[in-house]
């Protein structure tokens, strides 16, 4: 059988998810295997120091939680720049799983445990309650702890409130009214509108707020993903003519431009 790029693009991203022990499921589209793996990507967080930042309304929280140590502990890694990726959670880095909260909102979630089933694991063992943090190349923005029983745990707009009265410049570039100009969902219905994959503004208070996150798709995939995934399907159209002459040099190149 004859190769074609796709067939590259398969086995460069079945040894990258090979070094995180995630399942590769194989597309027709591949369009759609390329914006998997930058969303996947997207939700990486780069190993190096940061600033902790944390919520006031949560600090007496987080020192009176049963799970002090580990949190402090985690917040300690972030610090250092050691790699906190174990914490996040296994099904959300499955290239196939869309993580709206992420998408939406820029916010990851991780779990406080710092153990692993078996020693050969990636991710760490999962817990109960989570740590929600959102990240900048220098900060980390501490904004609560949650547990997966809560009420509209992903799509609860106290996350966005507490973020607003703590750290109201993240929020300032994705203003969009003053809260009557849109309509007003609620938690419930942000989850429902979410998963029908349309793009909306929330109201938080006195505030209308769009796109906070990168946004998402109609397929779920974060729209930067998307955009990044167009950007490798360009360069392969246009570099054609040297995959029929020199395929490695064409691989090398496609690493490149899938930022490998």
């Amino acid at each position: 059988m004859k190769l074609k790029p796709k067939d590259l693009i398969t086995e460069i991203l079945e040894k990258f998810y090979a070094e995180f022990n995630i399942k590769f499921k194989y597309n027709k589209n591949g369009e759609l295997d390329l914006s998997r793996y930058f969303n996947f990507r997207l939700k990486l967080i780069e190993a190096k120091p940061r600033k902790v930042h944390i919520a006031k309304e949560s600090i007496e929280i987080i020192f009176l939680s049963e799970h002090k140590v580990d949190i402090l502990n985690l917040l300690e890694k972030i610090k250092k720049g050691i790699d906190i990726n174990p914490h996040q959670s296994k099904q959300s880095f499955n290239a196939d799983y869309h993580d709206m909260l992420f998408n939406d909102w820029g916010i990851h979630h991780l779990h406080l445990n710092h153990n692993k089933k078996r020693p050969a694991d990636y991710f760490n063992i999962r817990t109960g309650p989570l740590l929600f943090v959102k990240f900048d190349k220098e900060n980390a923005y501490v904004i609560g702890l949650k547990k997966h029983s809560d009420k509209n745990l992903w799509s609860d707009k106290d996350i966005i409130r507490l973020i607003r009265n703590n750290w109201n410049y993240l929020l300032e570039p994705f203003e969009v009214g003053n809260g009557n100009w849109f309509p007003n969902f609620d938690d419930k219905e942000i989850g429902i509108v979410r998963n029908k994959g349309y793009t909306f503004s929330i109201n938080v208070d006195d505030k209308s707020y769009l796109m906070i996150g990168d946004g998402y798709s109609s397929s779920g995939d974060n729209s930067t993903a998307m955009s990044l995934a167009n950007e490798v399907l360009r360069w392969i159209g246009k570099n054609l003519e040297l995959f029929e002459i020199d395929k490695n040099e064409f691989k090398k190149g496609l690493i490149k431009e899938m930022q490998l």
